[in-house]
């Protein structure tokens, strides 16, 4: 695992783990509230009306703390990805201009058609003045 890999996993795993700590630490602090009053105060004889108005205020909460968490997976899932990417097409590329890589033979093939194709004209001795070198020109 890449070293900016663990970092965006252990980042994402504390915002995670600080969010979900800090709603069960919210919900003891609450029941604790309501355990330790003396009579309860709180008439939790809703009607109908009521109830629906409770949800339906919970629920923007709730649907913005899980957008704010998949937009932080996002970002670092992104950057992972990104750099996932570009280790796999550079590993790819090595294997394909290594020795028996199919790109290395095909530039080869080309390569060598090229050069024979260059040389097609040259018949006489003029064409090459000096054999001895490594090219024979």
């Amino acid at each position: 695992m890449s070293k900016a890999k663990r970092r965006a996993t252990f980042a994402t795993g504390a915002a995670l783990a600080g969010f979900i700590g800090g709603f069960i630490f919210s919900a003891f602090l609450l029941s604790a509230f309501v355990k330790w009053q003396e009579p309860p105060r709180l008439d939790l004889n809703f009607d109908a009306a009521t109830t629906i108005v409770v949800v339906l205020t919970a629920l923007p909460l709730m649907l913005t703390a899980l957008g704010i968490i998949i937009a932080v997976v996002g970002v670092f899932g992104f950057g992972i990805l990104k750099t996932e990417a570009f280790n796999a097409a550079f590993e790819h590329a090595q294997e394909q201009l290594g020795e028996d890589g199919d790109l290395r033979q095909i530039i080869e093939a080309r390569v060598d058609v090229i050069v024979a194709r260059s040389q097609a004209g040259r018949r006489s001795v003029d064409d090459f003045p000096n054999p001895e070198s490594e090219y024979g020109e």
